[in-house]
């Protein structure tokens, strides 16, 4: 005769790990969903015709660049554009799924600044 409680236990288990793999896709779904990320690209006012003449640029990460904004950029300029862009990519505001890739872009291209800079 089978435990109950062991039969609970294992039913316990078995929830888990099918939740656990809705969450996995649920996460995917949203990190590689490139038809949400395009849509997001061109509400952003990016114009993608000009990816192709970005091809043979020196590899790289230029922070001021994914701000878009110039190197002259004031401090002020800076942290205000850090925050337009925080407020139109975050999950929670943006509206589109498929942002989290670009979230983390800005978070990295403000750090970079923000040491370049030397602010606290």
């Amino acid at each position: 005769m089978e435990n109950p409680l062991a039969r609970m236990g294992q039913r316990i288990l078995e929830v888990i790990q099918q939740e656990m793999g809705n969450w996995m896709n649920a996460l995917l779904k949203d990190a590689f969903n490139p038809e949400a990320m395009m849509r997001f690209i061109r509400s952003m006012g990016i114009d993608m015709s000009q990816l192709p003449g970005m091809v043979g640029q020196k590899p790289g990460f230029d922070p001021y660049q994914v701000l878009g904004l110039d190197k002259s950029a004031t401090d002020d300029e800076v942290k205000k554009r850090y925050r337009e862009l925080l407020h139109k990519i975050h999950p929670d505001t943006a509206g589109v799924e498929g942002t989290s890739f670009l979230l983390q872009m800005v978070l990295a291209s403000y750090e970079l600044i923000r040491r370049e800079r030397g602010w606290q």
